[in-house]
């Protein structure tokens, strides 16, 4: 079984014991490291496992590929069944890694935003003492925050602002089962008769047919005009060109974005310049600890793949995470 393990800028080289625990686990395995700027489909043809991003347009040609397994949580970019030579291809993603990092990042977008922390760093680079914030201020404490996801990261976001007693209030499309942490979860068709009660709506979604432009012009003319929006999901829930006049015409306070429609955001885009918005370059995740987390999830999932079991963390192709 030779086992690939592609790299990028988002995914760097594991620790050389990590391949030594990899040998325990798959014994007969070899491994062949690349980088997905230099690989190439005869690299990549007689592999069995992918560990990273290979690139899409390679896959039709990896007739031995039965396991790919991606670096990030989100999937949306590899589930076209059309892409794979192999029908039968087994797709899994690292899950559990982010939560972490991505929440702490939610937090410090709500913070920023809530107490005009970008206005006084503009005062402060201009060299000048001046109490102007001319916004409204939102606390988190006692503010009614939706969490739009109830998955690892956005479990982990409700773990971090309970803390600080926001009254959450999560969204999502299977209540069946019950939240650690949220008492109040409703089904995402509720979303739209709700949203005049948010204070703050955190997206942890993933980018699917369902979730695309889930968010308009009809339901921004629903909410607060002091109500906040962070997405660290994906750009397409929101409608940009909507959420642009939201922000500069004052149906909202204020955006924070890890991530936008399109993506990468082209340069003079009118998003840059929309009132109160705070936009980051998908980094939330990025963190010293992250690629651990990534790599403990991919040895995990090779245990159940060694011993031919069902593997965790795979995805739908119907449902498209």
């Amino acid at each position: 079984m030779k086992i690939t393990i592609i790299y990028n800028h988002y995914f760097a080289k594991m620790p050389r014991d990590t391949y030594e625990q990899m040998r325990l686990i798959a014994p007969k395995a070899t491994f062949f490291e690349a980088h997905y700027d230099t690989v190439t489909a005869r690299d990549l043809i007689d592999s069995e496992v992918i560990f990273g991003p290979p690139p899409r347009h390679m896959l039709k040609e990896l007739e031995n590929l039965k396991w790919l397994h991606l670096t990030s949580a989100g999937a949306d970019s590899m589930t076209d069944c059309t892409l794979y030579a192999n029908p039968n291809i087994i797709l899994t993603k690292s899950s559990g890694s982010f939560g972490v990092p991505i929440a702490e990042h939610v937090v410090g977008m709500m913070l920023s935003l809530g107490q005009g922390f970008g206005h006084y760093f503009e005062k402060q680079r201009e060299a000048k003492w001046a109490q102007t914030w001319q916004g409204e201020s939102v606390d988190i404490y006692n503010s009614t925050v939706f969490v739009l996801g109830l998955g690892d990261i956005g479990t982990e976001v409700c773990r971090r602002l309970s803390c600080f007693g926001a009254n959450l209030v999560g969204f999502r499309y299977d209540i069946s089962k019950p939240h650690e942490i949220v008492s109040d979860v409703r089904p995402m068709s509720e979303l739209s008769r709700s949203l005049p009660e948010a204070d703050y709506i955190v997206i942890c979604l993933p980018g699917t047919a369902d979730t695309k432009g889930l968010l308009g012009r009809d339901e921004f003319a629903l909410m607060k005009k002091r109500m906040i929006i962070v997405n660290i999901g994906r750009g397409s829930i929101i409608d940009t060109d909507a959420l642009v006049d939201a922000l500069n015409l004052g149906q909202i306070l204020g955006a924070g974005l890890d991530v936008t429609d399109p993506e990468p955001l082209p340069d003079g885009h009118p998003l840059f310049t929309a009132k109160n918005v705070l936009i980051t370059p998908h980094v939330s995740a990025a963190s010293p600890s992250t690629n651990d987390r990534r790599i403990a999830v991919f040895m995990d999932l090779l245990k159940h793949y060694a011993d031919d079991k069902p593997l965790p963390n795979q995805v739908s192709f119907d449902k498209g995470y």
